[in-house]
């Protein structure tokens, strides 16, 4: 698949994906642009129609015998791509001019902010360690037992005083035990349930479990933990900004398109 200029200033696909009706949408608002377009003193040069494709070939590491059969494959020639690729930026280029002059303002960036705390919040995260003793599904009822026996005797040992890390050294059954068991970060969503459920419940330095999860019996530890707090303004200030931009700049372009269509004759044949 070709990277190309044909997605950028094209029309976008409305909302509901690819269906016939919005294939049609998209033509016909192509047709009345590129028909506005005539109307105007907006051009492409040819120079600028190489130029594009210099830039495919490059972003495609293509040759010209590279082009040519990528082109072939798709069904079409350069000569086809180079006028669909005129009429792409035209109608780009068109729409930009004609929906010009939006603008967001500092302040309408800091409202956006200030109304909608709850998109701009780092996520909350702790550090878990834990101490697992292994069961499998075929593991029988005496082992089971054995198990659940085990983890309550250290956890006994943990409650007098014991270090968890160590305990985790001399008993855990898997890699973590040789760095006192401990796993790492975790945001929401990357443990498993059972052990999420009780670990993101936990303060730092507090023990949870026995939790019964598909690899055994664990005990957890939050060793860190750090709470969600609103990233800095200045952090998402520039995200925000392109976000309203968009959102009036399709506000502004529909609003356009609809005008075009209105003042069109638009007569479709099946």
């Amino acid at each position: 698949m070709l990277k190309d200029l044909n997605s950028k200033g094209s029309i976008p696909t409305p909302k509901g994906g690819i269906t016939p009706e919005n294939v049609l949408k998209i033509m016909v608002d192509e047709k009345v642009i590129s028909f506005h377009a005539k109307q105007t003193a907006i051009t492409i040069k040819e120079s600028e129609i190489d130029k594009a494709v210099e830039n495919i070939k490059t972003s495609n590491r293509f040759s010209d015998k590279d082009l040519e059969k990528a082109l072939k494959q798709q069904g079409t020639t350069l000569g086809k791509y180079k006028e669909n690729l005129k009429k792409q930026m035209l109608i780009r280029r068109v729409t930009n001019f004609e929906v010009s002059g939006v603008n967001v303002s500092k302040d309408e960036v800091k409202d956006y902010y200030h109304q909608n705390m709850a998109e701009f919040m780092s996520e909350e995260k702790i550090r878990v360690s834990h101490i697992v003793l292994t069961l499998t599904r075929d593991s029988d009822s005496m082992q089971k037992s054995s198990a659940e026996e085990k983890i309550r005797s250290i956890k006994r040992k943990i409650d007098s005083g014991a270090d968890f890390a160590q305990l985790a050294r001399e008993y855990s059954n898997d890699p973590a035990a040789k760095h006192g068991g401990d796993l790492g970060w975790f945001k929401r969503g990357k443990m498993l349930p059972d052990m999420e459920v009780v670990a993101f419940s936990l303060k730092q330095g507090e023990i949870g479990g026995p939790i019964h999860t598909p690899f055994g019996l664990h005990l957890i530890k939050v060793t860190e933990r750090v709470e969600a707090k609103p990233i800095e303004f200045d952090k998402v200030a520039d995200k925000i900004r392109s976000k309203l931009y968009n959102k009036r700049y399709q506000r502004k372009r529909t609003a356009w398109i609809k005008r075009l269509r209105d003042q069109a004759y638009i007569e479709i044949l099946y």
